[in-house]
């Protein structure tokens, strides 16, 4: 039993640091899709970092990619950043065939 627990908590433990590092999405399960195509979502702004070229949304489900609905960063453009606001309804267009996905085109709703 002690054995079992330890497993369990190893693993627990393993896929918290794999989450919380920086990997490759394009190579997990469902996570990929060719570097040239796109897939569209619809989410909402929830941070701007035009510095830092990223974008965090809140999404729905992105059945091309097999996403659920989440709350994720991504790249972006600076430029394309400035079109949007913190808190606005949103369309948007990602690649995931980089080191992270990356939003490429953007509208408010």
């Amino acid at each position: 039993m002690k054995l079992m627990l330890a497993a369990v908590a190893a693993l627990a433990l393993n896929g918290a640091a794999y989450a919380q590092a920086d990997h490759d999405m394009s190579k997990m399960p469902g996570m990929g899709m060719p570097a040239e195509a796109g897939a569209q979502g619809a989410g909402v702004v929830k941070k701007v970092d035009a510095k830092a070229g990223s974008i965090t949304l809140q999404h729905g489900p992105i059945p091309a990619l097999s996403w659920p609905a989440m709350t994720m960063a991504f790249k972006a453009d600076p430029a394309l950043l400035q079109t949007v606001k913190v808190g606005q309804q949103v369309a948007f267009t990602v690649k995931t065939g980089g080191a992270a996905p990356e939003v490429v085109a953007i509208q408010p709703k």
